[in-house]
């Protein structure tokens, strides 16, 4: 049931992406800690910013259950 209602999430997260892409394609030009970027399509810059966010959510993930994992064999080891 989880990973349906997770496929649904999915679905719902990329069309809006889409829609979102659609509807703006407009090029953007973006400053950051004094840096400026190049103009681009808005498409591009969501994007990389999904990946972005994605990369520091799996990075958390790991880490959370690495941490979990290792708490878990010290308590065992106490036993």
């Amino acid at each position: 049931m989880a990973k349906f209602i997770n496929l649904i999430l999915l679905i719902i997260f990329v069309a809006a992406v889409l829609i979102f892409t659609a509807e703006n394609p407009g090029l953007v030009s973006v400053k950051f800690l004094g840096f400026r970027s190049i103009k681009l399509p808005i498409s591009v810059i969501v994007f990389f910013s999904v990946i972005i966010g994605i990369l520091i959510g799996l990075i958390y993930h790991f880490y959370a259950v690495y941490k979990l994992k290792k708490e878990l064999k010290n308590e065992k080891e106490k036993l």
